[in-house]
């Protein structure tokens, strides 16, 4: 537009001013002319009336100044004054000439390009602007801050050179791609001056200005933001795992009634995922309308904990679970989330009915158990004697031949005897029926032999000498099995089921006599297959081995008690280890008594000899378990021993036996 002109005098009044001023300004010419100009612009800034005497002296020969105003309108305008002297025909300085022209709109897209600008270099994300090329043509301060470069070192580079993952072979195609899309975001590895690499998100937009080509990066570090995410993402990945770990069926649910998540165990149950559950309602399976009700129960109550057994239908099956709910709120004002957990009761339901249908039948199997344990007690006394040697074992097979013919004749000839005698005993009836009164020698002999007593007394005693005689065949069978007429076959057993037999038949041999408290049994039983063998005679070496470590340990604390040396408490204790080695399995049997010295447990195996003081002991206990694992296992049987830090045996024999032991 036209500037806006005005003459003033030395004193700077107003001599004349232009249309444009007047119309500028809303003022009339009568209205300035003659009066001064601070007057009609009272709140010209000082530096204003300083230039302007400058002028008028000569000082300088113009000015110009930029400044708010205030319009007659009352808004703000910003004025640019241009000032310089005029002179008279003699070149006097006579006075001013002074235009105004508005720049408010150049001033305000100043203003904003210069906040713009500040905003910019001062902003919280790196910003680079970067040329076709991929130089660096500006940076704020944020980037040289977390690349650590001043701003002359970064316009020096590349973005190749702080980006890890974009190579200057790979920068056309980059380029082209943010060109046809105008923007970009993703997510890269930028490299700081001194080596450390950190994570960004870019932010990239394609501009043109000038004819040239621009990307303008906003970089964000996101190591904090990584950090978080993956301190979240194993926190859930944690609390998954103890969810997966509850042996049950979990899952948490909103007010809304919906899953937010459920563990691995609740998913398998439905052959799902468990992404499957999320966001879903409650009762979108439509397997246990009663677990519905529960939910909904539960969460229209006030109350933050419940239990309830409940019906679902899995895989065509009816199921009973326990299930446990608990609410929990993540702050005051929020609504209820709640936990519920199910516990599979469906067998201990079962369990428990058949239990009080059955407990008649449990209290005879119980009883069952108890003579079947008096058997094996007995049965263990006879195998830890048995092959003593081989001549006692042909001297018993001798006897029990001697012995089983006549018993045999006996057993036969008894039952013979009872008929007889009943036939006796009924004839003697009849005698008695047909002939009530015999004479006085016969009723006199009667009396003195007691008749009826002997009537009474005899089937009982024949019926005795019956038992008794079954009693002598059952021992001859055990003698037979004793010494090996009988041989026991071949069985795939489970070993800890014999091991844990054997110890329950030794269990009252756990318990401390006297004041020796009691041995402590530890298992550490490891993964075995079944095991080929004979079981009855293995449980013998088990039954010999643990023998010998019970009077090793009791042995050890009768001479701790006796001597007084030792001022721990004495534990007595037997470890039991089992493992796998190759086709082998491995039993270790360690106990902490008494131990022996090398000479000794160098002849542990020798036949006939012992270190027990016992007369009952006659050393063939351990030579005899050595057989039968070295020739009828084709196994090995070791020992170490250290004294007084106890002893440990170790079986060792093969999962599945060879054909020549099955001979």
């Amino acid at each position: 537009m036209p500037a806006a002109m005005a003459m003033l005098d030395q004193e700077m009044c107003y001599l004349a001013a232009s249309g444009m001023w007047l119309q500028y300004w809303q003022l009339e010419s009568s209205e300035i002319i003659g009066n001064p100009h601070y007057h009609i612009f009272p709140n010209l800034p000082s530096s204003w009336q300083g230039q302007a005497e400058k002028c008028l002296v000569g000082t300088i020969g113009q000015f110009e100044l930029e400044h708010p105003m205030t319009a007659p309108n009352g808004s703000i305008l910003w004025v640019k004054w241009k000032v310089k002297p005029w002179y008279t025909d003699e070149g006097i300085i006579a006075g001013l000439i002074i235009s105004t022209e508005e720049i408010t709109p150049e001033k305000q897209l100043q203003q904003q390009l210069e906040l713009t600008q500040l905003a910019t270099d001062n902003a919280a994300d790196a910003i680079f602007w970067i040329t076709f090329d991929g130089q660096l043509c500006y940076a704020n301060k944020m980037a040289c801050s977390f690349l650590d470069y001043s701003e002359s070192e970064l316009l020096q580079l590349t973005i190749c050179d702080i980006d890890q993952e974009l190579s200057r072979e790979v920068l056309p195609t980059h380029w082209q791609q943010v060109k046809n899309q105008n923007s970009l975001r993703f997510e890269s590895n930028y490299c700081t001056k001194e080596g450390r690499i950190f994570p960004v998100e870019v932010n990239v937009n394609y501009l043109e200005f000038n004819g040239n080509e621009y990307q303008c990066a906003i970089v964000r570090d996101i190591s904090s933001q990584k950090k978080i995410n993956l301190d979240l993402r194993e926190a859930k990945e944690q609390f998954q795992a103890v969810l997966n770990a509850v042996p049950g069926l979990v899952s948490w649910i909103s007010a809304d009634l919906r899953y937010l998540g459920v563990n691995k165990h609740l998913a398998n149950a439905y052959n799902l995922p468990i992404e499957t559950f999320i966001n879903q309602e409650v009762g979108f399976l439509q397997t246990s309308p009663e677990f519905n009700n529960f939910v909904y129960d539960f969460f229209a109550k006030a109350d933050l904990t419940n239990v309830r057994e409940v019906k679902a239908n899995l895989r065509g099956k009816t199921r009973i679970y326990l299930i446990v709910a608990q609410k929990y709120y993540r702050h005051k004002a929020s609504l209820p989330t709640a936990v519920f957990v199910g516990l599979d009761i469906t067998e201990r339901l079962a369990m428990e009915a058949s239990l009080r249908d059955s407990q008649e039948k449990f209290c005879q199997q119980a009883n069952q158990l108890e003579q079947t344990l008096q058997k094996l007690n007995s049965a263990t006394t006879k195998l830890i004697q048995k092959h003593k040697t081989s001549i006692l074992g042909q001297v018993v097979a001798g006897v029990t031949h001697e012995i089983n013919n006549p018993v045999n004749f006996i057993s036969g000839n008894i039952g013979l005897a009872i008929n007889y005698v009943q036939d006796l005993l009924c004839l003697i009836d009849m005698y008695q029926q047909n002939y009530p009164h015999p004479l006085p020698e016969i009723d006199s002999e009667i009396e003195d032999i007691e008749l009826d007593f002997i009537k009474e007394d005899l089937p009982k005693l024949l019926g005795s000498m019956m038992i008794g005689a079954e009693r002598i065949r059952d021992v001859v069978r055990s003698l037979r099995q004793f010494s090996g007429l009988e041989v026991e076959s071949i069985k795939t057993v489970n070993i800890h089921k014999g091991l844990d037999s054997t110890l329950l038949i030794l269990q009252n041999h756990f318990q401390g006599k006297g004041n020796c408290p009691d041995i402590n049994v530890v298992k550490k039983y490891g993964s075995l297959p079944y095991v080929e063998c004979y079981p009855g005679e293995l449980n013998q070496v088990f039954m010999q081995i643990f023998t010998n470590a019970i009077d090793a340990l009791e042995e050890k604390y009768l001479n701790l008690s006796t001597k007084k040396i030792n001022p721990q408490p004495f534990e007595p204790e037997i470890l039991i280890t089992t493992e796998v080695k190759d086709d082998y399995i491995a039993i270790a049997i360690a106990d902490n008594g008494i131990g022996m010295v090398e000479e000794v447990y160098g002849r542990i195996f020798e036949p006939l000899f012992t270190t027990k003081k016992s007369k009952n002991s006659i050393g063939l206990g351990l030579s005899i378990s050595q057989e039968l694992i070295v020739d009828k296992h084709q196994g090995k049987l070791s020992c170490k021993s250290l004294i007084g830090k106890g002893t440990e045996f170790v079986i060792e024999i093969p999962i599945k036996l060879s054909h020549s032991s099955r001979q």
